[in-house]
């Protein structure tokens, strides 16, 4: 599976739309579909802004190898709701147990504050 298909596997997976991730990258929906049906290659900032996105390696996404997610310090303020499920959910699957009861507490005391 070359970049073309991981990519649009990772877009498909994470429930983001083409404009999405478009906007993400501050490029044209039509530079993703072409990263997407193999006529165009990512410079390497965009290389590494989708691989920071999706918490993969640029060498996953250039070989398929490495597939260990990638730390990523911030979250950009700019994302939408789905984008900003998909990091929650690929955060809470590496965490341990206690951490993810940890999680729902804090999870409910957002949620009394935000009531008020």
């Amino acid at each position: 599976m070359g970049f073309s298909k991981r990519l649009k596997l990772l877009r498909k997976n994470a429930d983001v739309t083409q404009d999405e991730l478009a906007q993400y990258l501050q490029v044209s929906r039509s530079t993703i579909a072409g990263y997407e049906t193999k006529n165009r290659q990512p410079d390497y900032d965009k290389l590494y802004m989708i691989a920071q996105f999706f918490h993969v390696s640029t060498d996953y996404l250039i070989s398929g190898s490495d597939i260990r997610p990638v730390e990523v310090s911030t979250v950009d303020s700019s994302m939408n709701e789905r984008m900003l499920k998909y990091h929650l959910r690929t955060i809470y699957a590496t965490l341990s147990l206690k951490s993810k009861q940890d999680l729902l507490e804090y999870a409910r005391l957002l949620a009394m504050r935000d009531e008020h």
